[in-house]
């Protein structure tokens, strides 16, 4: 699929060089990010070429996958708001793959057409009277048709923008339209039960299909135009003639809505969805025109609005369910392909410490209760005892220690009308009725979850659509709305001293309240990884290792442009400050106080300043573009390539550097004949090189900076495939691994001592050694433990992996022992001649770590097992505390793999009967071969992180948690050959 053609290319120089920085347009937004949708996810889209699935949803982002690897290839946005504003209900593509059009929740009800290549809105068309339901192109490209809640359908001229028919006829919302094959007809389907067959040319009604005897939901021709589909909420698929429009009967009847269908490119198929209600949650492909079932999923667990069928008619793509998952599986056996999902989950379940310090949340349904839903399994304390603090615990094992949702407090209690969700609520008084609270379309439809203050003051109802309202127990008047969540709200519970309300959503957060003033004072979001972060209104956030790239700040540029996204981790030098988080509860939400309190145990060369969210549009990194070559993906039959790249400052400050990563790492210009061509130092920067390949697959980014900070990387694959591939030539490529192993268990002091982190060291060397001369042309490994693991040796080995290797090798870092911090918070590791008093002096500083990994050529794995300094207790490792000397690793952007034994401050366990930490006995089992899940002898990246996480949860009964962070530009590479 072509990223630009020729005009496009001289547009983006043009635009890259001439334009003028962008109009923002209102403050900036902290949004989330999973990794995948966090709503309802409302349209699937296969790309002509089959390479790609499009993905649009209520979350408001257009994401893109590839198919064949399962990953995200890149994210669409646009002009977003609060509430429903950007939600995206339609979605269509064109049959040359050059334009996307989406529509949905906007001022103007208006229709972006999307640069599919670029991801740029090229026009805007103006515009339905009510919120556009369902877009299709025409088969030649030309035209759209649109239908919406206005009862009306339009027919749209693609090149001018304008609207030329209008469909008028339907009494109710015309909920889908679809152009016959052949573009003379369009068929509409309609709240009013009706289908209406239109002259596509001159908008005349044809004739009105009726039979069903319920909203219709989705209608389609079938691709060789002999029939129309129409799908409705009486649970039946219609077959009817696509030339007459004559009924010729019910195809299939399911025990679910099919609210959506996508028919097979040969037109014998059709895979169904289904909505909410009772029966089995199936997603079905029936026969065209028999109705037989061909095959089946039944993997989501609630709504599936999406569906797509593949062009080359062998795959299936249906997204729904509580996580918002997409499938995508195979047509003719049903067969699971890829699990296209984020790391988050439905938050069913919150309860609130009995201390009033802390809260809890669970993400496993197991119940049906207004009150609670689950067990809780993941907590965050805030307050120990008089001192505010947080912290985060990946695993809540004392689910008595957290008091959840209550309907009743003295003599007055609460129930909705049927005891289950319902949109009545009432209000009763020894068991009498004294008022009742009613939910409709414009406050969230129905109570969801429900709870009281202890006090009995107050009630407090999660509704739909995020709606959280809190009412006067006595005379039932509304008091606050509580304004944060985006999804329906599933638990809520009030703190025992009726000062904080916790709420969990299918958002995905959960978030804290002050009840008295309905201000939201903390959100939280932790994934599957078990990385997470909590962030306040404000921004400032406190995050794990990696926590903070799952949020991120949306810039709006207008509805006519598209909007411009930065993790959260481009700023992490202005809004990270775990202590101003803590101290923003403490006050109440007052951030000059928090701030104030925060400084005043800080030395004056340390004290923080406030920044305001608009601050962030001035201190914003470069945009980046890459001109040559113009393919996302790109074959090469030498071993170079060709990068001519630009950058673009959005702000008045200029571009200071433009650079090259490949596979991850900055390109070591020590491997390049010709010298880069660069040109900095002005609102924008040029590139242009030739890149040595060092493998096959080849992922190269081009970055650019200014003095604020790093631009996101605009990344395309190269593909080398040599004309020869003689044994001389493989050789050659292949890597050698430089290995050093740092494992101190015996100390100079052996008050210090532990039992196995120099095991740890000599087993990692042991495996990995195995390699030589298989994956590896040659292993070259040095391991320092014990009295071999002084301050100096360690130092010395560190430069002779910056000597030694180069742009193609694989350097792994695998340090065990203690870690300590000084007084200043710095971080240190501890060798075997190091002493806690005297640690400037003796032991090894974490940014000689630092230093050496940020300027390796080659890939870098630093696999890390050491603890905090109270941990100095002599048999085990105790409490890591190496988080911020990680999240300073990672913030440089220097492309390591990074490796952690545990997670926060959990205890690294280790075991006599094991011999190793948990850690180190996972990786090793891995590297043996447990970790070859695709079972092609090769353990890769991706299998030994995943292998590590299960094992170190099952060996330490799932009071550890191991982490790896891989970069978004570094991709998946093979470690071991067994």
């Amino acid at each position: 699929m072509k990223r630009l053609s020729f005009l496009k290319t001289v547009l983006v120089i043009f635009l890259v060089l001439f334009i003028s920085t962008p109009a923002f347009c209102g403050k900036p937004i902290l949004t989330i990010d999973t990794g995948g949708h966090k709503s309802i996810v409302k349209e699937l889209i296969f790309t002509k070429d089959n390479r790609y699935l499009i993905s649009t949803g209520y979350d408001k982002t257009i994401r893109v996958w590839n198919v064949q690897t399962g990953q995200i290839d890149r994210i669409i946005r646009g002009q977003i708001g609060d509430g429903d504003e950007g939600i995206l209900y339609a979605a269509t593509l064109s049959p040359d793959n050059r334009w996307l059009a989406v529509a949905g929740f906007t001022k103007d009800n208006d229709i972006r057409l999307i640069d599919f290549g670029t991801g740029e809105i090229e026009k805007l068309f103006l515009k339905h009277n009510d919120v556009i339901r369902d877009l299709a192109f025409s088969r030649d490209g030309r035209y759209i048709v649109s239908s919406s809640f206005d009862k009306t359908a339009k027919i749209w001229n693609v090149s001018f923008g304008k609207a030329h028919t209008v469909l008028k006829g339907h009494t109710k919302s015309v909920n889908t339209a679809v152009f016959s094959p052949d573009g003379r007809t369009i068929v509409t389907g309609s709240d009013d039960k009706t289908l209406k067959l239109w002259d596509a040319r001159t908008g005349r009604l044809l004739s009105t299909l009726s039979g069903h005897t319920d909203r219709i939901r989705c209608v389609e021709y079938t691709p060789d135009g002999r029939y129309i589909l129409s799908g409705s909420n009486d649970k039946t698929i219609r077959l009817w003639d696509g030339r007459t429009g004559s009924a010729i009967k019910v195809l299939v009847t399911q025990n679910r809505a099919p609210i959506k269908f996508s028919i097979s490119p040969d037109s014998t198929k059709v895979v169904t969805g289904h909505s909410s209600g009772s029966g089995s949650r199936t997603n079905n492909i029936f026969s065209i025109p028999s109705g037989t079932k061909v095959s089946s999923i039944t993997k989501h667990t609630n709504i599936v609005i999406a569906t797509a069928i593949s062009p080359d008619g062998r795959l299936a793509a249906t997204g729904g369910g509580d996580n918002r998952e997409i499938y995508i599986w195979e047509v003719a056996t049903g067969k699971i392909k890829h699990k296209l999902a984020g790391s988050g989950g439905s938050v069913w379940a919150v309860g609130f410490g009995k201390d009033s310090g802390s809260f809890a949340w669970g993400t496993v349904f197991n119940k049906s209760s207004l009150t609670k839903r689950g067990d809780v399994q993941h907590s965050i304390s805030f307050k120990h005892g008089r001192e505010f603090q947080l912290s985060y615990n990946a695993q809540e094992k004392n689910k008595n220690n957290y008091v959840y949702g209550t309907t009743s407090v003295g003599s007055r209690s609460i129930k909705t009308l049927n005891g289950h969700i319902h949109k009545t609520l009432q209000i009763l008084n020894n068991g009498q009725v004294q008022h009742k609270i009613t939910r409709d379309s414009t406050n969230g439809f129905t109570h969801r979850s429900l709870t009281m203050t202890r006090d009995g003051r107050i009630i407090i109802s999660g509704g739909g659509s995020g709606q959280i309202t809190s009412y006067n127990a006595s005379t039932g008047q509304q008091i606050h709305q509580f304004v944060g969540h985006l999804g329906d709200v599933w638990g809520v519970a009030c703190s025992p001293d009726s000062r904080f309300l916790v709420s969990g959503s299918a958002d995905q957060t959960v978030r804290l309240w002050e009840i008295d003033t309905g201000k939201l004072l903390l959100s939280v979001f932790r994934g599957t990884d078990n990385q997470w972060v909590a962030w306040t209104p404000e921004g400032y956030y406190s995050a794990s290792i990696k926590g903070d790239d799952y949020i991120g700040w949306h810039i709006n540029q207008g509805y006519d442009k598209s909007a411009l996204y930065y993790p959260a981790s481009r700023f992490a030098h202005k809004f990270y400050s775990p202590d101003i988080v803590a101290q923003y509860i403490a006050t109440g939400g007052n951030l000059e106080r928090s701030i104030e309190l925060v400084n005043q145990s800080k030395p004056k060369q340390k004290q923080i300043s406030q920044t305001n969210i608009n601050d962030i549009q001035n201190i914003l990194p470069p945009l980046v573009f890459i001109q040559t070559p113009v393919n996302r993906d790109v074959i090469v039959r030498e071993n170079k390539v060709r990068i001519k790249a630009y950058a673009k400052s959005v702000t008045k400050d200029p571009v200071s550097d433009i650079w090259v990563l490949l596979n991850g790492r900055k390109l070591d210009t020590r491997a390049i004949k010709v010298a880069p061509r660069k040109k900095t130092g002005s609102l924008s920067a040029e590139l242009d090189i030739v890149v040595p390949l060092t493998e096959k697959s080849n992922s190269i980014s081009v970055v650019a900076s200014n003095k604020h900070g790093r631009s996101e990387p605009e990344s395309i694959n190269v593909t080398w495939q040599p004309k020869k591939t003689a044994p001389a030539i493989k050789k050659q490529y292949k890597p050698d691994l430089y290995l050093l192993c740092i494992g101190v268990s015996k100390y100079k002091n052996p008050a210090y001592n532990l039992d196995f982190a120099d095991k740890d060291a000599m087993g990692v060397e042991k495996i990995f050694s195995t390699q030589h001369g298989g994956l590896y042309n040659n292993v070259y490994a040095k391991t320092l433990t014990n009295e071999r693991a002084t301050k100096m040796k360690i130092q010395e080995s560190l430069e002779w992996l910056y000597q030694e290797s180069t742009q193609k090798d694989l350097s792994v870092i695998f340090i065990a022992g203690h870690g300590i911090k000084d007084t200043r918070n710095n971080y240190y590791f501890m060798p075997y001649d190091g002493h806690p008093d005297k640690l400037m002096f003796s032991a090894v500083k974490w940014f000689d770590f630092q230093d050496i990994i940020s300027s390796l050529p080659s890939k870098v794995i630093l696999m890390a097992d050491t603890c905090h300094s109270g941990a100095l207790t002599g048999k085990r490792r105790g409490l890591s505390d190496i988080t911020q000397a990680l999240r300073d690793l990672i913030s440089a952007d220097s492309g390591v793999v990074v490796m952690t034994a545990s997670t926060g401050k959990e205890l690294s366990v280790e075991h006599p009967d094991w011999g190793h930490g948990a850690f180190t006995k996972a990786l090793i089992e891995g590297l043996n071969g447990d970790a070859d899940y695709d079972s092609d002898n090769i353990i890769d990246m991706k299998e030994i992180d995943l292998f590590i996480t299960k094992r170190v949860k099952e060996l330490t009964g799932g009071s550890q948690h191991p982490t790896t962070e891989i970069p978004k530009t570094m991709p998946n590479f093979p470690l071991v050959v067994k």
